[in-house]
């Protein structure tokens, strides 16, 4: 199936998604979590819109939480049949969506390139909107809450920090919001600059 014609994919999916089975409507209402995130996901991309700003991210969400539905349900009902075919339906629409646009290089509030969390790699070094800044460990999609909306949580390493704490910090981003990715060498050089000067404060007191 052409990548463009992905809207097509996405009310298939739609049109076929069974409702949550009423064993499954309890724990928390994670279950219920989970589905109403897929259908206004799935919404979302038949309206020809995404919700991350990505549209194979949103199709991989949409296959990670229907996967997370197949475990949960009861094993050999309709239900779980269905889902198991929905997700490995995501999943091939995830390959056919091309690349969300690219913004021009440099166009960062501190010089850097803006990317999305999951476009970032392990040698890089980001900083987040009004959150921490260090080398990118990983990124997920946060547990859904009852109306189907998720936040991303960019895990970022804070071992370069003198008394960091913690070695690593969690940040919570909103949907289609971009990170920004930094000169790795320059910023590692700056760390450790800082890092020798809070050194020396600390041990000539």
């Amino acid at each position: 199936m052409p990548a463009q014609d992905t809207r097509f994919h996405a009310r298939r999916l739609a049109d076929r998604l069974p409702p949550l089975p009423a064993a499954m409507r309890g724990n928390g209402g994670r279950e219920r979590a989970r589905h109403a995130f897929v259908t206004r996901t799935l919404a979302a991309l038949v309206a020809d819109r995404s919700v991350t700003g990505d549209r194979a991210e949103d199709w991989r969400r949409v296959a990670s939480e229907l996967a997370m539905l197949w475990q949960m349900s009861a094993p050999g009902d309709d239900f779980q049949g269905a889902v198991l075919e929905l997700e490995a339906l995501a999943r091939q629409a995830a390959d056919l969506e091309p690349e969300p646009a690219g913004l021009p290089s440099g166009a960062g509030p501190r010089g850097g390139d803006l990317i999305f969390p999951w476009q970032a790699g392990a040698d890089d070094w980001i900083s987040v909107p009004d959150g921490p800044a260090g080398p990118f460990v990983s990124t997920a999609m946060a547990m859904p809450n009852q109306a189907g909306i998720a936040r991303t949580v960019v895990l970022v390493s804070q071992r370069h920090r003198y008394h960091a704490g913690s070695s690593h910090a969690d940040a919570y981003i909103e949907d289609g919001i971009r990170i920004e990715r930094l000169d790795a060498e320059a910023e590692w050089a700056r760390a450790r600059e800082k890092w020798n000067e809070d050194h020396g404060a600390w041990h000539s007191r």
